[in-house]
């Protein structure tokens, strides 16, 4: 029996006969710099494991591996929109970079049933950018989520990068509000990405060619191959910011994994 996945109504799929230009608008902030990163397969060493070979899921496993997820509703998409569990927006700020690994530590922390909480990128941005609106890569942010976290929006303004909010009292806050414990994949390694991903493991992952980095959802199936179902921190794109990327344009070329989340 064939299976494909289900895709929600409003989803936006880029795959390699996209046009660019639709998903990559001039108005819209990014902020991505992978010039930092350096030129080898585990670019985090120290801040995230390196894949393990033993964590392989065989090709030939993906989509029955899918579909029994999705049938069970079992998947990580299933599980946001039952929590109602709203997608980043990043603004005008370049922060697309802490955007991506602040949601899915959002995302782990639902899934080991601690309280639903919204997250400040800006909490987080704006002081390893030393309250400058500039780009980043994950590495940047996923340090600084190990020593100092960040902090719930309702004492950070998502976007705020603003040193009114810089007191010792978000300090503190913060702290209670991090992560450890992160998972590298090899860049554009697609059995690496899936075999995770299939975990239920969100993840975080920079894409050269859109300029832009994301939150990794989970994976899917579509026209007999795997893709991947992402969130993305633009308000209003796609369905509740779930969108598809496959062929090439799911490839990410800096991508790390959230295993465990922070308590309170």
């Amino acid at each position: 029996m064939s299976f494909t996945s289900k895709v929600y109504p409003g989803e936006v799929i880029v795959d390699d006969e996209s046009p660019t230009h639709k998903y990559m608008l001039d108005d819209l902030s990014r902020g991505l710099d992978l010039s930092a990163r350096p030129d080898k397969d585990f670019a985090y060493d120290g801040f995230a494991s390196p894949f393990n070979d033993a964590m392989l899921i065989p090709t030939s496993e993906f989509r029955a591996r899918i579909q029994e997820r999705e049938e069970q509703g079992a998947s990580l998409s299933a599980l946001i929109k039952a929590k109602r569990l709203d997608h980043k927006d990043q603004g005008s700020t370049n922060y697309c970079w802490i955007n991506g690994p602040v949601h899915a530590l959002e995302i782990r922390r639902l899934q080991q049933n601690q309280n639903r909480v919204t997250l400040s990128p800006a909490s987080a941005g704006a002081k390893i950018k030393n309250f400058q609106n500039r780009g980043g890569w994950g590495l940047e942010g996923i340090q600084y989520l190990a020593s100092k976290g960040c902090v719930p929006t309702e004492y950070w303004p998502a976007n705020a990068i603003d040193r009114r909010f810089d007191t010792e009292a978000n300090v503190q806050r913060a702290l209670g509000y991090r992560v450890r414990e992160w998972l590298e994949c090899k860049p554009r390694n697609v059995q690496q990405m899936v075999s995770v991903s299939l975990r239920n493991y969100p993840g975080s992952g920079g894409y050269n060619w859109w300029s832009h980095q994301i939150t990794i959802v989970e994976p899917v199936w579509l026209d007999g191959e795997v893709a991947m179902r992402i969130r993305n921190s633009w308000k209003g794109w796609g369905d509740y910011g779930f969108g598809i990327l496959r062929g090439s344009k799911m490839l990410p070329d800096d991508l790390v994994f959230c295993v465990s989340g922070s308590t309170t």
